[in-house]
């Protein structure tokens, strides 16, 4: 039999990745059941993932209902620092209870604070109510990925990974969108309310259809004390990454724009990020295997490699989800939905090629080629987009969009996979959350730096005088209105200065290149394995308990 075979080729180390005991598990859902399930998990993605692009065009209305032009950046910030700082603490908690009941515990914190986001009365509530969503961010996303690898074989992992990528993708872009016709057509408010509906729906399915034997509690909590439990989550660890990272935006968001990089404000954050930040390597260090970021599996070559690869590529991906958009409002005059769907190109070509890599991914075995050819896409679309112009064709911009959207669909996803293809199933769930960690991390990062990247051109440019007139508290639906008042439509002097807002905006597709550059490297030093015959014997003996007896 070639499930014999396999098993017999099986070498000893493959034995010890994989316990026997694992074996023993209930077949894996098929059908209608597993349709839903991956249908509720496709849907958590969505909404978790608009999130952090919807109010991109609401902000000018909600400054101006709560008079908090200060807070702008926090309403973004607040939402990414708890889902950055908790995405590795939501791993281990993966690890040890039912995941069925963690990923709950999940959607129902971030549905809350969608709530608490839509009835928020003053911009501080806004604010606390972002911070909770962020919460529940980094159960759901992290926990979307984990339990579909608790429920498919490795071999159609790519295939599901593909989907959410897409889903990720379509909600990235279309936030936007979403947003602005929101606040035109109701209320801002309901940029928040909407996820409520698509919630419960999520949570019904879960509860109904996601088998709990499949995402059952480790047996290491029944001789644990409360004690013990507590250290497992290094509450001190995750207090001081939360306290470096909310520094180290900070640093971002002030260097080179609103403050000198020299001065003592940026000097002092930058200075307790790394009071905070070595304090905490040390502890994961010390912690050996209970660390929320175990060496063991941060030595691994293929998972250091995936991890720095997201990084730098998420990071590029997440430069153009925020400035492209920019671009079109101030550059070529457009409306927020009329830049959102600008972007289509950059959305249906990382929807199809995150699908296709997944499928592709399954039907050939390996993800290498995928992952690589992501880098190289993304590194062409970023320097064809760094060339643009006022009157740039039609042609170019949906071309640079579809080459850098289809560049992270087909990576992206698969650098996942390749993290879960090389650990043992018991340390997937902290693998998976250390990989969504740095996606998060490199769009955290990213954004804030192309902010400053372009504010100091704009300076540069323009003068600082005018920079600040024109960008103001409209942000990018104000800069072509704000110039026309400074120097009058159509005169030359508008067109220099819309000419050097256009190098400015530029500029920051060259970071975004540059990082997707950087990616290349990692992408290369992936280890090549094949994930229809990785851990063959788990999913055979899956399979065959499956199969009615004869």
């Amino acid at each position: 039999m070639k499930g014999s075979d396999d098993s017999t080729g099986t070498t000893e180390s493959q034995e010890k990745t994989e316990p026997e005991p694992e074996a023993d598990e209930p077949p894996y859902p098929t059908g209608v059941q597993l349709g839903l399930i991956v249908f509720a998990l496709f849907c958590s993605v969505f909404i978790v993932a608009v999130s952090q692009t919807v109010l991109a065009t609401a902000i000018p209305t909600i400054t101006s209902v709560f008079n908090s032009s200060d807070d702008i950046a926090w309403y973004s910030t607040g939402e990414q620092i708890t889902a950055v700082a908790l995405q590795l603490p939501f791993g281990q908690a993966y690890s040890l209870f039912n995941n069925k009941w963690t990923f709950l515990t999940s959607v129902v914190i971030y549905l809350a604070g969608s709530a608490v986001c839509g009835s928020a009365p003053t911009s501080v509530a806004l604010i606390i109510g972002r911070a909770i969503q962020g919460v529940g961010m980094a159960g759901v996303f992290g926990g979307s990925f984990i339990v579909i690898a608790r429920i498919t074989p490795l071999r159609k992992r790519s295939l599901f990974a593909g989907l959410f990528g897409a889903a990720y993708a379509i909600a990235s872009v279309i936030g936007p969108i979403m947003g602005g016709a929101i606040t035109q057509r109701a209320s801002w408010r309901w940029c928040f309310y909407f996820n409520l509906p698509i919630g419960a729906v999520v949570v019904a399915v879960v509860i109904f259809c996601l088998p709990p034997s499949l995402c059952r509690t480790s047996t290491e909590l029944n001789s644990m004390t409360p004690i013990q439990l507590a250290k497992k989550f290094d509450l001190l660890g995750t207090t001081l990454l939360l306290a470096s990272l909310v520094c180290l935006m900070l640093a971002l968001q002030w260097g080179g724009g609103e403050y000198p990089w020299n001065d003592a404000r940026v000097i002092a954050v930058l200075i307790v990020f790394g009071v905070n930040l070595l304090p905490w390597m040390a502890l994961q260090y010390f912690q050996g295997d209970d660390a929320t970021v175990p060496l063991s599996i941060v030595k691994q070559r293929s998972v250091a490699s995936s991890n720095l690869y997201l990084l730098f590529l998420n990071g590029a991906f997440g430069v153009f989800i925020f400035y492209l958009p920019v671009w079109f409002q101030s550059i070529r005059g457009d409306d927020a939905e009329s830049s959102g769907l600008k972007q289509l190109a950059l959305c249906i070509s990382t929807a199809v090629g995150s699908i296709a890599a997944g499928g592709l991914v399954m039907a050939i075995g390996f993800y290498n080629p995928f992952v690589i050819a992501g880098s190289v896409l993304v590194t062409a679309g970023s320097a064809l987009l760094m060339t643009i112009k006022a009157d740039a064709a039609l042609g170019i911009l949906v071309g640079a969009q579809i080459l850098v959207g289809a560049g992270v669909g087909v990576g992206a996803e698969q650098a996942n996979v390749a993290v879960q293809t090389v650990l043992p199933n018991e340390k997937i769930p902290k693998g998976t959350s250390l990989t969504l960690f740095t996606r998060l991390l490199g769009v955290a990062l990213s954004v804030p730096i192309a902010q400053s990247v372009f504010q100091q051109e704009l300076s540069k440019n323009l003068g600082n005088s005018v920079a600040a007139k024109i960008y103001g508290d409209g942000g990018a639906t104000q800069i072509k209105e704000n110039l026309q008042k400074i120097f009058g439509n159509g005169t030359s002097e508008y067109n220099s200065a819309l000419d050097k807002v256009n190098t400015s905006l530029t500029r920051t597709f060259m970071l975004a290149m540059i990082l997707a550059a950087i990616s290349l490297l990692f992408a290369i030093l992936l280890e090549w394995k094949n994930v229809k015959k990785e851990k063959r014997i788990f999913d055979d003996a899956k399979e065959q308990k499956s199969q009615p007896e004869k």
